[in-house]
């Protein structure tokens, strides 16, 4: 089929431990080369829990990234007017992905209580034919907090800051 050709074709010499280095060479401004721009969404759903005695949280999320990687543009002319594809990835993606099939930025919570990968649902992202990856996964994160504004309880505000 024209899907399986273009999977094929897209995967054939893609090397998903490697970082799309496209990208930044080919930026117009070489002395200011950065690394692929990734946007980051995180959809809250839920609080399921405060443990304010270990001071961490569990939340329901849906956590979303999008970013451009070149290796996975084509025509869609070329194969039938197709204009996206899906890509599975699992293992949490980033470094440990090693069931993903593309390669994934690597994020993680830095006050975590759990790995983003091991918190996350392993799910397809889906490809346009400009390179543009859109990876969407529920979930929950696990956050460690320093509570502020227990001293007021009970009309105490708790926050909790997630570093990503």
């Amino acid at each position: 089929s024209k899907y399986a050709q273009l999977r094929r074709d897209l995967l054939a010499n893609y090397d998903r431990g490697s970082y799309p280095w496209e990208y930044a060479w080919n930026s117009s401004e070489t002395e200011k080369r950065e690394g692929v721009p990734v946007e980051l969404g995180i959809n809250f759903h839920k609080v399921y829990s405060v443990d304010v005695t270990n001071s961490a949280a569990d939340l329901v999320v849906w956590v979303r990234q999008r970013w451009i990687d070149p290796r996975l543009s084509w025509d869609p002319e070329s194969y039938d007017g197709v204009d996206k594809t899906w890509f599975w990835i699992g293992g949490g993606g980033g470094a440990a992905g090693e069931m993903s099939e593309i390669w994934t930025p690597d994020l993680e919570l830095w006050n975590l209580e759990e790995s983003l990968s091991k918190s996350l649902v392993d799910t397809h992202a889906q490809v346009t034919s400009d390179g543009e990856v859109f990876w969407s996964r529920p979930g929950h994160i696990k956050p460690v907090c320093k509570f502020d504004g227990l001293d007021e309880f009970p009309f105490d505000r708790l926050e909790c800051t997630m570093e990503i």
